[in-house]
């Protein structure tokens, strides 16, 4: 399951959640027109993020009500109303999806990754494993397994040796592809043959266990695989010093990270870090002083970055950040943010008191390049930085056709629909555009906000059925505008009815879009209409 997608549909079990337990509290009346509108927003939303079932049970309960009629509803009836559809979220996998798989890049606990072709073998030695405290993820075929390997970089993999399953495959294609990752392998097996147990570690095992093993000796020799890797990398990867990641691992996770996101067709995100006047340190209070400086510099960097960042000490007083899925706007006010917050900071050793700054330098990988082309331009960045007066952040941007910038509104009473598109117009490129993205919950907010009243293009992704303002309303009032032409419309609506699609239409809008929709489909409307804006 896409971890994106599970993340967007935990957040609408929540919101649904929410919205039943304040009428539970609250006892208050429930209109006709708000148990449609919440209906409506279950309906599209569901729909556009797999939960296809839940979405056509929304909408039946949808079609049974009318939402110009002035019925109340007591909350108990609302609730009582809504069961068909908060019985399904109870009894779906959403519930039971774990939040470590969703955010495990943000996660400092060890990752296993277990394949077996048994899946009550593998639902019961994922619930043994985590009451250890590891995140475990599980797949019964080598296929997904070795997508989720790549994809999640675990910190140990047990795999069956299974003629069935494959394992050994597995293994060949993880250790031929990743030979340089030093991430242990056990295998598992139903027979305790001592040919098998030989035919394992010439096939690359670390390990071989008996599946009848007692689940402590198990996890103990699971333990041990995680503490020597560790202690490996360590010794051969880590700064002394500091304890980051030294040069040697440079090479491994840039290329690591080039391929991922040639797979993915996302880029992301170097910042050279230099800190500021750190001979003058070394000079006024010594070198030790320095080393703590140092030290201390490389614990703020990794208590402030996300568990996914990889922080370098790249040399003397120069650090190196990888920030995978960032593009070069977010990772410069990632790098402003922590300089502000450095800056409050004070330094103190042997009763001496300073504070420390840094000049900084940030350089989008878009496309495959060399490690040392990229290091370059990203360090061409904290050249201008520091010439500019240090104690700043300087992007490098490769020059090429200046692009204009396009404002993209989002307006939908569905945060998870917000959400799920903001996060889309920061990873989508446009040719011959910058995109600049803000979300509204409704058209009130909106037109309250000057942000839409610049010179600017505007992409306006608009949801038909909103509060206080329709989406018709709200369209009806931007086509009143004298450069209305400004803004191209896109309406999004789970209203099905041709006359509904007619209206908007004959009211100017430029296209519309109804949910349930795909990502894709949107993609290819939005580069549609981004093509029509003058």
């Amino acid at each position: 399951m896409d971890s994106k997608l599970t993340k967007y549909q935990l957040m609408l079990e929540k919101k649904i959640n929410q919205q039943i337990n304040e009428w539970k509290q609250s006892e208050s009346i429930v209109t006709n027109k708000e148990l449609y509108q919440f209906l409506h927003t279950i309906t599209g939303t569901a729909g556009t993020i797999s939960l296809h079932e839940i979405s056509n049970e929304a909408a039946k309960l949808m079609k049974t009500l009318n939402e110009a009629d002035q019925k109340s509803w007591s909350s108990e009836d609302a609730i009582n109303f809504l069961h068909p559809v908060t019985k399904l979220f109870a009894s779906s996998q959403v519930s039971h999806v774990p939040n470590e798989y969703i955010q495990l890049a943000e996660q400092n606990k060890p990752l296993l990754l277990f394949v077996d072709q048994d899946i009550p073998y593998l639902i019961y030695s994922k619930e043994k494993l985590e009451k250890n405290g590891w995140a475990v993820v599980v797949s019964p075929t080598i296929e997904k397994a070795l997508t989720m390997f790549y994809d999640l970089h675990p910190d140990c993999m047990i795999v069956s040796n299974s003629a069935e399953l494959g394992g050994y495959e597995l293994i060949r294609q993880v250790r031929e592809t990743l030979a340089h990752e030093l991430i242990p392998v056990v295998v598992t097996s139903s027979s305790t043959d001592k040919d098998q147990r030989i035919e394992a570690f010439t096939r690359g095992a670390d390990d071989f266990m008996e599946k009848t093993l007692e689940w402590d000796e198990f996890i103990a020799r699971i333990e041990r695989q995680l503490k020597r890797s560790k202690s490996v990398k360590d010794s051969l990867l880590k700064d002394e010093l500091t304890k980051v990641y030294n040069r040697k691992f440079l090479n491994d996770v840039y290329q690591r990270l080039s391929s991922e996101h040639t797979r993915h067709k996302k880029s992301f995100s170097l910042i050279m870090i230099d800190i500021d006047f750190f001979k003058k340190i070394n000079d006024t209070y010594g070198h030790t002083a320095g080393d703590h400086v140092l030290v201390k510099f490389a614990d703020f960097m990794r208590s402030n970055l996300r568990g996914q960042d990889v922080v370098i000490r790249y040399g003397g007083e120069e650090f190196l950040v990888l920030m995978p899925y960032t593009k070069r706007n977010e990772a410069k006010e990632t790098a402003s943010r922590l300089l502000e917050k450095l800056s409050q900071n004070v330094f103190a050793y042997n009763e001496h008191s300073f504070f420390v700054s840094f000049s900084a330098g940030v350089y989008e990988v878009k496309s495959p390049i060399p490690l040392a082309e990229a290091v370059r331009t990203a360090d061409s960045a904290l050249y201008i930085a520091k010439e500019s007066g240090r104690g700043r952040v300087e992007s490098a941007i490769v020059q090429t056709e200046k692009k204009r910038r396009l404002k993209v509104a989002v307006i939908d009473d569905s945060e998870v629909i917000r959400k799920m598109l903001e996060s889309f117009f920061k990873e989508l490129e446009v040719e011959k555009y910058e995109l600049e993205i803000h979300a509204y919950q409704d058209g009130v907010s909106f037109f309250e906000d000057d942000w839409h009243h610049t010179n600017d293009e505007y992409l306006i992704i608009l949801d038909g059925v909103l509060p206080k303002m329709d989406g018709i309303e709200i369209l009806t009032k931007l086509r009143q505008y004298p450069d209305s032409s400004r803004y191209t419309i896109l309406m999004l609506t789970a209203r099905k009815a041709e006359g509904d699609i007619v209206r908007a239409l004959n009211l100017g809008a430029d296209d519309y879009l109804t949910k349930p929709f795909s990502i894709r489909e949107l993609e290819a409307r939005v580069k549609v209409l981004v093509q029509r804006v003058k």
